[in-house]
């Protein structure tokens, strides 16, 4: 099995850090990538779709919750692909950590959706550099029909220690370290967005918005955690609706909003693959959710970020609801302060 893939991860772990006995959090992004799997592809059929690397060299007793989102979009796909996360710890071989993840399409369908989870890992070694690595193999009793892109694929991670406990890996009293910042967030939620038929293309709806000040904080870096109810219903089996979603932010004396991250996708299922089509077509409830990072960020800015929902072709009606939008930024770097 092959687990390498190309990223490239700014080091969070390689400065000095002075000062001892605090709790420290570090919050680190690794870089987006995708996996594609074709018509045909055999069970067992295996690609990596995200990489994040973590030194833990200077923590104590850490604690790391990892999470994993991507945009799953299907071709008249059809079949199970199975998500697993593994640990390789200093040139050691790769082992899973936590349980696997499935995602499943019965019918050969046209689609768009998220696909995110997490999972914490809490026993490793102090003085341990890690890369953990998202590893997708299609599964099911039978090869793969039509075509799924494993899109804006992406790893993140928050990691805490405890100074306070020695262990038997790497004695804290051997450490220095100074605790740092962190800020906790929630946004505002725009109100039920409502998508019917007669919803023009390229409709703009904001889902949700929150203003955060990091002048607090050095060299921060931030994870936007936005997630919603969709409910869905169209007229026929080839009738759908595509919304797409963007994070925008929008800072201290600029005149324009910037996007932030990957523009993500979702689509009510539609087939080509039953003639004629059947009324009614599909219905159903989903999870969107996803996470994008900001790490671009001066340290005394105050921005405005806003999760955007447009619509690309409305042919189905869609509602979005029990949205949450909400940020959580640390130090990146305790060198400044």
């Amino acid at each position: 099995m092959n687990l390498s893939i190309k990223s490239n991860i700014n080091d969070d772990c390689g400065d000095s850090i002075k000062g001892c006995g605090s709790n420290r959090t570090i919050l680190k992004c690794g870089e987006i990538s995708q996996a594609l799997f074709f018509n045909g592809a055999g069970i067992g059929t295996t690609l990596p779709a995200a990489t994040i690397t973590l030194d833990t060299s200077k923590l104590c007793n850490s604690c790391i919750m990892l999470e994993f989102s991507s945009n799953i979009i299907g071709t008249l796909f059809q079949g199970t692909l199975n998500f697993q996360l593994y640990r390789s710890c200093n040139d050691q071989l790769p082992i899973p950590i936590g349980p696997q993840y499935y995602f499943t399409q019965s019918v050969p369908a046209y689609f768009a959706n998220m696909f995110s989870f997490f999972v914490c890992d809490c026993d490793l070694c102090s003085n341990d550099c890690c890369t953990y690595s998202i590893v997708v193999s299609a599964g099911g009793s039978a090869p793969i029909i039509g075509n799924a892109g494993i899109f804006a694929a992406r790893l993140a991670a928050i990691i805490t220690d405890d100074p306070e406990h020695d262990d038997e890996c790497y004695p804290c009293n051997q450490l220095c370290q100074k605790g740092n910042k962190a800020i906790l967030k929630c946004g505002t939620p725009g109100g039920v967005i409502s998508i019917t038929p007669d919803t023009l293309a390229d409709t703009t709806f904001t889902a949700s918005t929150l203003s955060l000040n990091t002048s607090s904080l050095c060299n921060p870096c931030m994870k936007l955690e936005f997630a919603s109810t969709i409910a869905y219903s169209s007229p026929t089996t080839i009738d759908s609706t595509v919304v797409s979603f963007q994070v925008f932010k929008l800072c201290s004396n600029q005149l324009n909003p910037i996007p932030v991250g990957p523009q993500l996708v979702f689509s009510v299922p539609f087939t080509t693959a039953i003639i004629p089509p059947v009324a009614p077509g599909f219905s159903g409830t989903s999870t969107f959710s996803f996470f994008v990072c900001d790490c671009d960020i001066c340290h005394d800015e105050c921005c405005t970020y806003s999760v955007v929902a447009t619509t690309a072709t409305a042919d189905a009606s869609v509602t979005i609801n029990n949205v949450n939008f909400s940020a959580i930024a640390a130090d990146h770097d305790c060198r400044c302060c």
